[in-house]
């Protein structure tokens, strides 16, 4: 999970005045990958502490994008939200993201779903990147072994993006 900003902002942004933009990355497990090469200002480790009291202390996020897909953590992140802070949910799973009403209505907070993945999206993202400097990561497969990569990127233990290549 990243504390940043959806795509629209990308859209009002491309012609408006520099707005700084400060990402947090929230990995959902421990990861020796520091928070910089992968677009983050700061690194919140989840399994060392409260991720929303954490965000809470670098004054709430605005946004935060849920492309992982933990209802459990999701549901924990709203407490991170700062006031009017919208939670992007990107990455889906079938069980229930258990949030009171207390926590979105005091602090006029909102969850919005976000289907991710179309072409323009897709442009966004990448000019996105760019700007901040991003480089996708990949744990690339073989053809042969496409069922491999398709087992693990379903087990939700890709830690990366899966991708096949198609030629030696």
């Amino acid at each position: 999970m990243t504390a940043g900003t959806p795509n629209t902002w990308w859209r009002r942004r491309r012609h408006s005045p520099p707005c700084p933009i400060r990402s947090i990355r929230l990995p959902r497990h421990h990861s020796s990958a520091p928070a910089s090469p992968l677009g983050a200002h700061e690194y919140i480790d989840t399994d060392k502490g409260d991720a929303a009291a954490a965000l809470q202390r670098l004054g709430g996020a605005r946004v935060i994008l849920a492309t992982a897909p933990s209802a459990q953590l999701t549901g924990k992140l709203v407490d991170g939200l700062a006031r009017n802070g919208t939670l992007v949910i990107l990455g889906a799973t079938p069980e229930p993201i258990q949030v009171s009403p207390l926590q979105l209505i005091g602090k006029r907070r909102r969850i919005q779903g976000w289907p991710s993945g179309t072409a323009k999206d897709s442009e966004e993202t990448l000019a996105f990147s760019a700007l901040s400097g991003v480089a996708s990561r990949n744990e690339v497969f073989p053809l042969e072994k496409a069922e491999d990569a398709y087992q693990r990127m379903m087990s939700n233990k890709a830690r990366f993006r899966v991708v096949i290549r198609l030629r030696s």
